[in-house]
């Protein structure tokens, strides 16, 4: 339990991303604006790169700013690419106005790489 109230702010992100990703795509309809071919995959790619970037500052926070960077990147990038094709497996299967899209993953991937790079040039581990 105190694992999971570690990474409490990445669960209620993953949460969030999970109901907006399964809403039916006319809710986000807004007639006054017109969306560019691709945007989605941008919105794929960020928040993606969001939740990234809270699972790699709150791994630093959870070791007390001694987080080993290596292991922590190979954990929070293998977990999140499984979520991202968990999430597109949902949309296929869970959600009756959604489809499933190879290129929503690569925008997930490109996300999680952007926070990974981040957090490679950002991070120093105090000694």
């Amino acid at each position: 339990m105190k694992y999971l109230k570690s990474y409490i702010w990445a669960i209620v992100w993953a949460l969030v991303m999970l109901v907006l990703l399964l809403l039916p795509s006319k809710n986000f309809e807004i007639k006054s604006v017109t969306f560019y071919e691709g945007f989605d995959k941008m919105v794929h790619c960020g928040i993606f790169f969001v939740l990234c970037i809270i699972l790699y500052w709150e791994s630093i926070l959870k070791s007390k700013r001694s987080v080993n960077k290596w292991t922590s990147i190979l954990k929070i990038v293998s977990s999140t690419v499984i979520f991202a094709f968990a999430t597109e497996a949902a949309q296929q299967y869970l959600s009756p106005t959604r489809t499933a899209d190879i290129w929503d993953i690569v925008a997930d991937i490109i996300g999680i790489g952007m926070a990974t790079f981040a957090f490679v040039f950002f991070y120093k581990r105090e000694k």
